[in-house]
């Protein structure tokens, strides 16, 4: 853990090139030989790393995600309630950011990872452990609430995009710092946003359904 640990901030700090396992095992406090023991090499790390981050990151998502296909499965869900359901899990993203304290690093690191920087098998177990557990859930979610189907590329495209509102604040962490003239984004900060955020999020879906349905009722005229 104290690698894994060290090599977050590494790799965040320094990118996936810039970081040797050299300075990855001093900063853990321990000898090159014991890192290439138990991680075999620089890669191995860096996905020990993202292991590390999804595990975490489900921690926090497994009951919403439970919670969302249930509302999804069942036939007398209204679209307030899958409303609700997504909202749970957007909640769940602020209080990851929030509660972590890991936050920072981890926002360096992902940063980079999403930017493409990292090694492709490391978005291959983010994509598997992570993104195809989450995305289908949220798109199936928007989808029933917009009329279109989860596939739909209207959909992803959607979807895509208010799932970022949330992590989009702490990858431009620097633009929102001058854009609000605040010093830090600390729990008082986080709550603001989540705050904002939500209140955007409803609207959007409840638009979304008057859309709909307005659509739908012009079809029947």
């Amino acid at each position: 853990m104290r690698i894994v640990e060290a090599a977050l901030r590494l790799f965040g700090e320094r990118g996936f090139e810039g970081a040797s396992t050299r300075d990855i095992a001093k900063e853990a406090g321990v000898n090159a030989p014991a890192l290439q023991y138990y991680f075999d090499n620089k890669e191995g790390v860096y996905i020990a790393c993202v292991e590390h981050f999804v595990a975490r990151v489900w921690e926090y998502l497994a009951a919403p995600v439970s919670a969302a296909q249930a509302t999804l499965a069942n036939p007398d869900a209204d679209d307030s309630d899958l409303i609700e359901a997504y909202l749970g899990l957007q909640g769940c993203f602020v209080s990851f950011l929030s509660d972590s304290p890991e936050a920072r690093d981890w926002q360096l690191f992902m940063a980079r990872e999403r930017a493409g920087l990292g090694p492709p098998s490391a978005f291959a177990v983010i994509d598997e452990r992570l993104n195809r557990r989450l995305f289908p859930v949220t798109a199936s979610i928007i989808g029933r609430l917009t009329g279109r189907k989860p596939t739909d590329d209207v959909t992803k495209i959607r979807t895509i995009a208010i799932d970022s509102q949330v992590a989009v604040f702490r990858m431009f962490r620097r633009n929102v710092l001058s854009a609000l003239e605040w010093e830090t984004i600390g729990p008082k900060e986080m709550a603001q946003l989540g705050d904002v955020i939500f209140e955007q999020t409803r609207v959007l879906l409840l638009a979304f359904v008057a859309a709909r349905d307005a659509q739908q009722g012009a079809a029947r005229d």
